[in-house]
């Protein structure tokens, strides 16, 4: 029997021509070569699904086309279809086998090359006028979620086909290559940032799901030339559903969820469906429906990780990536749809734009995160540097209070040493000059004697406040100046050394104490001594002390005999007041040798000292009288 539709014809052999034969004869049998017009030919309408017209049935099905062409074509033609849907297969032209495809298509059935398109050239001998029979055999099944059969074929020039199928093949390995290069891009780009800040979990799991897609697409095209089909069997299952695993650990990290034990089967999970066609010896509808079906049901587990696990209220990007995650799984549920037939078997395949979906939305919103916490950090970064310029206008302006306090205090400081040095030395001496006059034995002499003593103190105490920063000599001399009186009066020869010295630390302060230890020593060599000779040095001793000695021939004294006044007392602590070190040496017959060590950082009056109560004040004034009286 032959259909009237399967025979189609040609306009003009001479010229281009393209025809599509969407009409058939076919027959099951198991021959080896077409079978003739005697067998049970039927007509049927392409694309055919072995699972509709021959439920339950496996085989090797016939079909067959007549095409009648006005003359034999000059050049060469082809066939053309745009997908496999078959195990195996073998085309004849006028009972001549021109292609077969049992090694090409191993391991493709069950609809793994599912869109992959198929071209075929006919040698133009082969073709006569007339008409001319096209024969496909075909081995396939009809299980449930088998697609095995045949699409429409186009037949005609070969060049118009061959752009067609060129056109038609790179779609899909383009959609691939630039799946890869995108997913390879983000991956990088990602994995940089998260190296750059390491405690973004979410930026590594998304660097992870990238590079962990892209890598076997990486291999696929390095290793296309190798006949490695079990290899290759594992890298195509794992581009198909590579990405649903890592896209849920990422949800799950997004929301900022972490289960370990869920994690891990997932993980194996992923393992044996990439591994399936190694252990299960090739492709099969039925595992492919269960992928889909479970692939589906995880996007969607995704999808809820984030509604349920986000926090209140959800952002505008919860919504967007939980929207994604919907619509992937709507792409991967097209499939199974196909497989149960419940959409047309030529719907365009759309499973891969899911990648597209995860890489851009993903993407976007975490490298929008990725901005936001920058710019927030930026924010707190320009708010801190606010604060802390507020902090330190506040800090220098306490600062300028406090030198100024500090300055106060200086000059408070200084006022009770003033009042303290009047009130140790010109006070005591005009006390001893009114206890003179109150006596009533006071001679004409003696009062005189009396006030030069306290004009000497007084110009101790002026001299005193006169600035003269760390010079030592400077000091020593304004004290030379004052003795000069009491020298020549005496007839007292002085012999004054006094060396280059160097600058002491805190000598303003402590000036008055160290002059009262030097008058204090030379006049008891001039009023005591009896010496005729009197020797003045002040030499650097090494690099930390000055040392002031001063020497006298008088009549000496024994120093561990008790003191009968306050005199030495007086001098020893003044020395300890001001960090000097006071060394006297004398034996009755031999004069005396009074050595003074002060440090070049010298040491300033105690606080407690230069600020003494009342009762310390009145027993200063009686030992400073009971001093002068002796």
């Amino acid at each position: 029997m032959v259909s009237s539709a399967s025979v189609l014809h040609a306009a003009d052999a001479t010229q281009p021509f393209v025809i599509t034969l969407n009409r058939a004869d076919f027959v099951i049998g198991e021959d080896s070569r077409p079978p003739n017009d005697a067998a049970a030919w039927q007509a049927v309408s392409l694309p055919h699904e072995w699972r509709r017209t021959h439920p339950g049935r496996e085989g090797i099905g016939w079909y067959r086309f007549r095409v009648d062409l006005p003359q034999a074509p000059a050049g060469a033609q082809a066939i053309r279809f745009d997908r496999w849907r078959f195990f195996d297969f073998d085309i004849f032209v006028n009972e001549r086998l021109i292609a077969g495809a049992h090694e090409v298509t191993e391991g493709i059935g069950g609809g793994i090359g599912f869109g992959i398109p198929g071209y075929f050239t006919v040698p133009p001998s082969l073709l006569r006028a007339g008409e001319n029979t096209i024969h496909v055999r075909m081995s396939a099944s009809s299980g449930p979620a088998e697609l095995h059969g045949l699409d429409p074929l186009e037949f005609g020039d070969a060049r118009t086909l061959r752009r067609r199928y060129i056109s038609a093949s790179e779609q899909g390995p383009q959609v691939e290559r630039a799946s890869v290069a995108f997913a390879l891009t983000a991956g990088l780009i990602s994995l940089f940032l998260w190296i750059a800040r390491r405690n973004d979990r979410v930026m590594l799991w998304f660097s992870i799901a990238c590079l962990s897609w892209c890598i076997p697409g990486v291999l696929m095209r390095g290793l296309r030339w190798w006949d490695l089909p079990p290899l290759d069997s594992v890298l195509n299952t794992y581009l198909r559903y590579g990405l649903v695993v890592p896209a849920v650990i990422l949800c799950l990290r997004i929301v900022g969820l972490r289960h370990a034990r869920f994690e891990v089967i997932l993980g194996l999970f992923l393992m044996t469906e990439v591994s399936y066609p190694l252990w299960l010896g090739g492709a099969n509808g039925a595992v492919i429906l269960g992928l889909d079906i479970a692939n589906t049901a995880l996007v969607l587990t995704g999808a809820a990780v984030i509604l349920y696990g986000a926090q209140r209220p959800l952002r505008w990007s919860d919504w967007i990536e939980t929207a994604a995650l919907v619509a992937m799984a709507v792409l991967m549920f097209h499939e199974v749809t196909r497989y149960l037939g419940w959409i047309d078997v030529d719907s365009p395949v759309l499973r891969h734009f899911h990648v597209y979906i995860m890489l851009a939305v993903f993407g976007a919103t975490i490298f929008h995160r990725h901005v936001m916490t920058s710019w927030r950090t930026e924010r707190v970064k320009a708010d801190l540097e606010l604060r802390v310029g507020e902090k330190l206008r506040e800090i220098e302006a306490n600062h300028v209070r406090i030198e100024e306090a500090k300055r106060e205090q200086a000059l408070a400081l200084e006022r009770q040493r003033i009042l303290a040095d009047m009130h140790d030395g010109l006070g005591a001496s005009l006390i001893g000059l009114l206890r003179h006059v109150q006596s009533g034995g006071s001679d004409r002499g003696s009062i005189e004697r009396r006030v030069q003593q306290a004009l000497r103190e007084m110009r101790i105490a002026i001299d005193v406040m006169q600035p003269r920063g760390g010079d030592v000599a400077v000091v020593l001399g304004s004290l030379r100046h004052q003795l000069d009186d009491m020298v020549r009066a005496t007839g007292v020869s002085l012999v004054w050394e006094v060396e280059g010295l160097p600058a002491l630390e805190g000598l303003p302060s402590t000036v008055f104490a160290l002059q009262r230890i030097l008058l204090e020593v030379i006049a008891n060599a001039l009023k005591h001594s009896g010496a005729r000779r009197l020797r003045f040095t002040a030499a650097a001793l090494g690099e930390t002390d000055v040392e002031i000695r001063i020497e006298d021939d008088g009549c000496g004294f024994d120093p561990s005999q008790p003191a009968t006044g306050m005199g030495l007392i007086n001098m020893r602590a003044r020395a300890q007041r001001i960090g000097a070190r006071l060394n006297i040496l004398s034996l009755p017959g031999e004069g005396t040798r009074v050595q003074i060590s002060i440090p070049f950082a010298q040491a300033r009056f105690a606080e407690e000292d230069v600020t003494a109560g009342p009762q310390q004040i009145a027993l200063q004034e009686r030992v400073l009288a009971s001093g002068i009286a002796n």
